[in-house]
């Protein structure tokens, strides 16, 4: 008995191993146990059986020992049990896709329907106490130690049960749900890279935890095939400590696998789609009574795969980067020694939909809310522009009278979820009743098959959201240890609890099956949320040191790869925050020294996409033609003062190009996917609507916000030449802008000014220090209509109210608010003292600054201006009650599992009194951990600005101070700063100047009359008011 099943378990395993023998093999029929020892398999049909992708082949696996026991009376309830001690594989990778071997054919078991034998071999559990892993390139060579790895099946709550419990058949569809879960103890890789490029680098070793990953597969019942699945990976909290060494081995690493991949996944992913589109939709009938039919349904339904899909879920991720000596260390004296970088990533999710469906709406995706976020109706937007352009370039013949009335009508149609409409010979319901009409209305052939082939676009999409993030300032050696501070950090109070702070999509298209047809580019589109980055001088170095060092790794590959770099990328960052701290020379004694200088907007976008034509906004190449007007009508002629032979011009060749739309790419005539991938992706825009800056941390305003800027909206575009080693920009601002500083914000400017020059010098000179690195660089020429700057002042009429020069007193922001003058070394005298008969001025106060470079190697700061902005308070009003009325999406349509079997009653019973509402354990879980996430950090308490908004005469300070002060006005003013080799500069032109000065105003009625000001500059788009007109 035991020969005969030895037997022929041989002659099955002989097909998949290799000098298998009956030696080999140890038996127990009635126990049910066996062992086998010293298993070689057959490496080149495991890589086609086990649908390896394209770009990697299996070259050897090997088993020391493996045994497995089987409960012969209890098949149906407990699983098969595989054990495997060690388990050697080899894998290299393939240069170009591997073909699938013809031998594999013959050894793959013969579709069928599913059955008893496949319901016990897909519940088999495996465990295996060691994997290795070897990963050979011609670029690099890898390993990879996994430790204690189990693979068992589950119920939809993730236990241990019934394997009646752990699958669910669907009554109605033919179609089955299998829940498994794989789980290792501990993971270990290393990676070592080779080349000229790599000679010096160090090996790429990182450690991995306790892994859980979720498997759904669902299979098709009639013949056993796999139509989805989906693979949920959830790490424990990570802590790696990377070196620069060790970040361009891991970067050389994927740059040699980007090629194969991409070329195998290609060709891998249309094949898969086009499977998945001529899927049949087979109904079978079932023995079941209605209601449990119905409960069967609804239990399939709520755990059912739509699509394929893989997810990672990282409660944690901490990183240290810490810079090797060499180029990658700046040679700044505090970064001597080295420092380290901490980045802290919270409950960051990635998600890749490779099989998506243009068309299909997304709110089967697990978490994702389209409502809440911009990005499905970006794409959608790009989606209807590309179709358009399409059948404008394909079928440019005009519409016929009768065509047009159908056209009229598939506009009317409503629209799926992406903006692709698939009816499209439908009649009007007059044409139906008129037999000519209906002989003349249908469209075009080819304009048919056009609309017929866009109904098939495919995308693969890949989703990064991060709940939170923290990147903390560079920490040295030679500081004493203190607690870190952050460098970026979220502000997520100004937002719903619910909403995650960053949002990221890429998107691909493509057409299933070997189809030929135009796609729409690759799509980035990304969405960050309030967030709060310090400058920090010793930091921002270190990163400028050791970002292109680290880059430099790859650049050779992402030159080579042009067709990636055309892409259509949209970001847009919601009420960023800059924040310059005070230095060392800050004295707490002055009441009205501010600590930090917030500059600040409600909305920044920067995009290489133009608007629509249409739209009278801007990011559109009407806007930079009006852009190149202005900077041209404002600049000086050519070799006047403050002009010179050798300046450079903002205004590029490549934005005369663009805005006259003679930039195009030539793609040919003939039909390939890029052919409307034609307009230049090489000027970008940029646009913050609104920019306002305010002081805080004064003790004189109660450390509320004292306003610098007003708020104003600016564009400004870019060009990039040679990487970014060259940049031009021109920009533009609207109305008047207002500016208002005292004594003590001026030294908080100049401070900072210094801080900001050694900054430049020190980032000049690292430059210099790269072998490749020439002489980038740097000319930005900004208009802007008007500025008013008043200066602040104390009084010289100390017991006076009012003046008779009251109306031509120049008024400020309309943002100011609640700016309270303190005492002896304040600008104005406190309530208090505000009727005092003397005034005196403060008396000087030595302060200590930072030893500034030599003056040869520090450049001249550059200056910047900005404008005014009326309508900001309506728009970020809107924009704030628009994120708060987004709602949680209650919607739960990801797959956990349900079971089914031949004993229907118990799974029914089993899985109402075990699965809940939510489909997913695993996301659910993660989602739990977003809401609780443990121990709360404690930091530093800090004044929020307040937006403009917010500043309110009811919130003003109601005071009876005098003061003085004096406005000076520019009209029509040309910025321009310039850096080219080693030398900067920064030329100012104005149309004229003129001062005005009022020696006394009561504080109150100072800001009064400011707001009536600026609301009548506002409503009447003035940009030169008469003083007198107050």
């Amino acid at each position: 008995m035991v020969t005969i099943i030895k037997n022929q378990l041989l002659k099955h395993l002989s097909r998949y191993t290799k000098n298998l023998s009956p030696e080999q093999i140890s038996l127990s029929a009635l126990r049910g146990s066996g062992e086998l020892q010293d298993l070689t398999l057959d490496e080149d049909l495991l890589t086609d059986l086990l649908e390896l992708p394209a770009w990697v082949r299996l070259s050897s696996a090997k088993c020391n020992r493996a045994s497995f026991r089987i409960q012969w009376t209890k098949l149906k309830t407990v699983p098969i049990v595989l054990n495997l001690d060690e388990v050697h594989i080899a894998l290299e990778v393939c240069t170009e896709p591997r073909v699938m071997n013809p031998g594999a054919a013959g050894a793959m078991p013969v579709p069928g329907k599913y059955s008893y034998i496949h319901k016990v071999i897909d519940g088999i559990s495996v465990a295996v106490n060691q994997v290795q892993v070897d990963f050979n390139c011609d670029a690099f060579t890898s390993s990879v130690q996994i430790s204690r790895v189990t693979v068992e099946s589950r119920t939809p709550e993730g236990r241990k049960g019934d394997l009646r419990l752990t699958r669910i058949k669907s009554p109605d569809t033919g179609q089955l749900l299998i829940f498994k879960e794989l789980e290792w103890q501990s993971a270990r890789i290393e990676a070592k890279a080779y080349g000229d490029a790599a000679a010096n680098l160090p090996p790429l070793r990182l450690l991995l935890g306790n892994t859980h990953c979720r498997i759904v597969i669902k299979k098709r019942l009639s013949d056993c095939a796999v139509t989805g699945s989906r693979l949920v990976v959830r790490p424990e909290p990570l802590a790696w400590a990377l070196t620069d060494g060790q970040l361009r081995a891991a970067l050389a690493c994927a740059a040699a696998l980007a090629g194969p991949v991409r070329r195998a996944t290609r060709a891998a992913t249309r094949a898969a789609a086009a499977r998945k589109i001529e899927e049949p939709r087979e109904q079978i009938q079932s023995r079941a009574s209605t209601g449990e039919r119905d409960l069967l349904a609804r239990m399939f339904a709520k755990h059912d795969v739509r699509e394929t899909s893989y997810h990672l879920l990282a409660p944690r991720i901490d990183l240290h980067l810490c810079d090797d000596p060499g180029l990658g260390r700046s040679e700044m004296p505090s970064l001597g020694k080295g420092g380290a970088l901490q980045v802290t990533l919270v409950s960051m999710q990635a998600d890749l939909f490779p099989y998506h469906k243009a068309s299909d709406d997304r709110r089967h995706w697990r978490g994702y809310r389209e409502a809440a976020t911009p990005h499905s109706q970006w794409l959608s937007q790009a989606l209807s522009t590309f179709c358009t352009s399409l059948l404008d370039t394909l079928d440019p013949r005009p519409l016929t009278p009768s065509n047009k009335q159908q056209s009229h009508q598939e506009k009317t149609e409503a629209p799926v979820s992406n903006g692709l409409n698939h009816k499209t010979t439908a009649t009007s319901p007059q044409a139906a009743h008129n037999p000519s009409t209906n002989v003349t209305s249908q469209a075009s052939p080819t304009r048919t098959r056009i609309l017929q082939q866009l109904s098939k676009l495919m995308t693969t999409c890949l989703v990064l959201r991060i709940d939170d993030f923290t990147v903390n300032k560079v920490s040295t050696g030679s500081k004493s240890r203190e607690t870190p501070r952050p460098l970026v950090s979220a502000e997520k109070a100004t937002l719903p609890g619910d909403a995650g702070l960053l949002h990221a999509e890429l998107t691909f298209f493509y057409y299933p099956g070997d189809v030929c047809f135009p796609v729409p580019a690759p799509k980035l589109y990304v969405q960050l949320s309030p967030v709060r980055v310090s400058v920090d001088v010793p930091s921002v170095v270190w990163l400028s040191a050791f970002l292109p060092h680290v880059a430099r790794a790859v650049a050779t590959a992402a030159a080579a790869d042009d067709q990636a770099s055309y892409i259509d990328v949209r970001t847009e960052a919601i009420m960023p925050k800059l924040v310059l701290e005070a230095g060392p020379e800050h004295v707490s004694q002055q009441r009205d020294r501010p600590k930090e200088l917030h500059i600040c907007t409600a909305r920044a976008t920067f995009t290489n996409v133009r608007e629509s034509p249409r739209s009278n906004t801007a990011g559109t190449r009407a806007d930079l033609a009006s852009i190149i007007s202005c900077v041209r009508r404002a600049a000086p002629r050519g070799g006047e003062f403050p002009c010179s032979p050798d300046d450079l011009d903002p205004i590029h060749e490549q934005f005369l190009l663009h805005a006259d739309n003679l930039d195009d790419i030539d793609r040919g005539s003939a039909i390939s996917p890029e052919l409307l991938w034609r307009e230049s992706r090489s000027v970008w825009c940029a646009r913050v609507e609104p920019l306002w800056a305010d002081f805080c941390g004064a003790r004189a305003t109660n450390y509320k916000p004292a306003p610098l800027l007003d708020a104003t909206p600016l564009t400004a575009w870019l060009y990039f030449e040679e990487g970014f080693s060259r940049i031009w920009v021109i920009g533009r601002t609207c109305g008047l802008a207002g500016l208002q500083l005292n004594h003590y914000q001026l030294l908080f400017l100049l401070r900072t000014l210094e801080r900001v020059a050694e900054m430049m010098a020190w980032l000049a000179h690292d430059a210099a220090r790269q072998p490749d690195g020439d002489d980038g660089s740097i000319v930005a020429g900004i208009v802007v209509p008007a500025v008013e700057l008043t200066l602040v002042l104390p009084s010289n009429c100390p017991g006076q109210e009012s003046s008779r020069d009251l109306d031509s007193v120049p008024l400020d922001s309309s943002s100011l608010q609640d700016l309270k003058l303190g005492s002896e070394a304040t600008m104005a005298p406190s309530m208090q003292d505000r009727d005092s008969a003397v005034l005196s001025l403060p008396a000087p106060i030595e302060v200590c600054s930072a030893q500034p470079l030599p003056a040869e190697e520090v450049p001249p700061s550059p200056g910047i201006g900005f404008g005014g902005f009326s309508s900001m308070r309506r728009g970020l009003t809107s924009l704030v009650t628009s994120l708060d009325a987004l709602g949680r999406d209650d919607s739960r349509s990801d797959a956990a599992s349900t079971a089914s079997s031949d004993s229907e009653r118990y799974v029914l019973v089993g899985l109402a009194a075990e699965s809940p509402d939510d489909a997913d354990v695993a996301f659910r879980e993660f989602e739990q951990g977003r809401m609780s996430s443990g121990v709360e950090v404690a930091a530093e308490v800090v004044e929020r600005s307040s937006s403009p908004s917010d500043h309110s005469l009811a919130s003003s300070c109601r005071r009876r101070d005098l003061i003085s002060t004096c406005t000076w006005r520019l009209n029509n003013i040309h910025l321009v700063q310039q850096s080219a080799g080693g030398k900067s500069c920064l030329r100012v032109a104005a149309d004229d100047l003129s001062t005005d000065e009022c020696a006394a105003i009561p504080w109150d009625e100072f800001q009064i009359r400011l707001k009536v000001h600026y609301a009548a500059v506002g409503s009447q788009h003035d940009v030169v008011v008469d003083c007198d007109s107050l």
